[in-house]
């Protein structure tokens, strides 16, 4: 009995280890600081960019171009902007300045009017969504991979600038022309059904 118990821990013990095996990453690494619940930078985001600290101070009016650059002043390769959040941005817009010898004291602030959207409860994917053009109730769902296999897709919420719009998504895919346009701002919540 011992022997057997033995085997057992043995067994057990080989696959737990196995389970805790980590694959090696092959992608490129991030700041999770610069990710974790803030804002990335998309193409076509404005921003207003102001540097401070320096014998004239400015303040840049710029959007993101489709492939995720701006341009800066006094600096002839343009700077990845998407993917970043905007104190990442900061950062390097600041290092690009002080290690170029541009400037040596220069403080970098960013603003941005982007506009979004945000999806949370029974979806996929739940997170803050861009809105850079016309979307629907039905399309942002989809864009967040769909409902989860909890979802009650009678039971959805829209609140918008403190009202709450209740809507029955199955009614929607029933009748699409009955769609709902989602505005800036909007949080999104698909509940669960208590079946």
């Amino acid at each position: 009995m011992k022997k057997i118990g033995f085997v057992l821990l043995v067994f057990f013990a080989g696959c737990l280890a196995g389970c805790m095996t980590s694959v090696p990453s092959t992608g490129p690494v991030f700041d999770a600081s610069d990710n974790v619940g803030l804002y990335s930078l998309k193409p076509l985001d404005p921003l207003y960019i102001s540097l401070l600290g320096i014998p004239e101070e400015k303040v840049l009016q710029t959007t993101i171009d489709e492939n995720g650059l701006i341009t800066i002043p006094y600096i002839d390769e343009p700077v990845q902007a998407a993917g970043l959040s905007l104190s990442g941005l900061e950062r390097e817009i600041q290092r690009i300045y002080t290690e170029g010898k541009i400037y040596r004291n220069v403080t970098v602030n960013i603003q941005t009017d982007a506009k979004s959207y945000f999806m949370e409860g029974e979806v996929n994917r739940p997170q803050e969504y861009p809105l850079n053009r016309r979307i629907t109730l039905l399309q942002a769902i989809a864009a967040a991979s769909g409902y989860t296999e909890y979802a009650d897709k009678k039971d959805i919420t829209i609140i918008r600038h403190g009202e709450i719009i209740k809507v029955n998504g199955k009614e929607l895919e029933k009748n699409p022309d009955r769609d709902i346009p989602i505005e800036s701002g909007d949080r999104i919540k698909v509940d669960r059904t208590f079946y």
